[in-house]
């Protein structure tokens, strides 16, 4: 009788995963097989899904994805016609220190990872989509610590870095377009005064001084009230 318990409760587990492994790409969402667009050993990783969603070949409307990368709100527009057949968009996340540390002996020393994401495209079979797009796909990274002067850099899918000059990057705003799926980061002059991880802006003016002023005068006027309500009462 336990064995039979226990066949029982393989198979149903076994059934439960079947389900779940055939509804992730109908939902377009969820972790799907060959995720990371780039090579072992890229800068960054990129190995993290954060979201995907799928794109049907008949779609008369973009497909938009949103989500957040690494903090920063990502935005990437599949254009209607750009896949022939279904295909799931995959949005992964790199580690931006490593970013950071890569480029460095890329000809970007002196500059910070701001912000990052890799975009893989796979079959309905989970096999990396091998062709061209047929439209670009278009992304936008909204980010207050992007600058003017930032760059956008991107790895392909063997590895192979390069500038993305065509990029449009203003104030707060970085936008692109591709046609394979790549990885890509933002990255910011360290001069700049970009902070990774800062929150908020440190002044350096000493306020020592003043806050010792003030806790004296705090004190010494309590203990003028306390006398006066003492001379009162007696």
């Amino acid at each position: 009788m336990r064995l039979k318990n226990r066949v029982l409760t393989v198979a149903t587990a076994v059934g439960v995963a079947s389900f779940i492994g055939s509804t992730v790409f109908a939902a377009g969402s969820g972790y799907t097989p060959t995720t990371n667009p780039v090579p072992a050993g890229t800068p960054g990783g990129y190995s993290q899904v954060v979201t995907a969603a799928t794109v049907s070949p008949n779609a008369t409307s973009p497909t938009t994805v949103s989500v957040q990368v690494a903090g920063t709100p990502v935005k990437v527009v599949v254009a209607p016609g750009t896949f022939a057949t279904p295909v799931q968009v995959v949005v992964t996340a790199p580690v931006l220190n490593q970013v950071t540390a890569g480029v460095a002996a890329l000809g970007y020393s002196g500059y910070v990872a701001l912000a990052g994401l890799g975009v893989n495209v796979v079959t309905s079979s989970g096999q990396p989509y091998q062709k061209t797009f047929l439209k670009p796909m278009t992304v936008t990274i909204n980010n207050q610590k992007i600058g003017a002067g930032d760059r956008v850099v991107e790895w392909n899918a063997q590895g192979a870095f390069s500038t993305v000059s065509s990029a449009s990057v203003a104030a707060g705003r970085a936008t692109w377009t591709f046609q394979r799926d790549p990885a890509f980061a933002v990255l910011a002059p360290k001069n700049s005064g970009v902070v990774p991880g800062a929150t908020s802006p440190v002044t350096g003016k000493p306020f020592l001084g003043e806050a010792l002023a003030a806790l004296t005068l705090v004190g010494s006027g309590s203990a003028l009230l306390f006398g006066t309500r003492r001379r009162r009462t007696s």
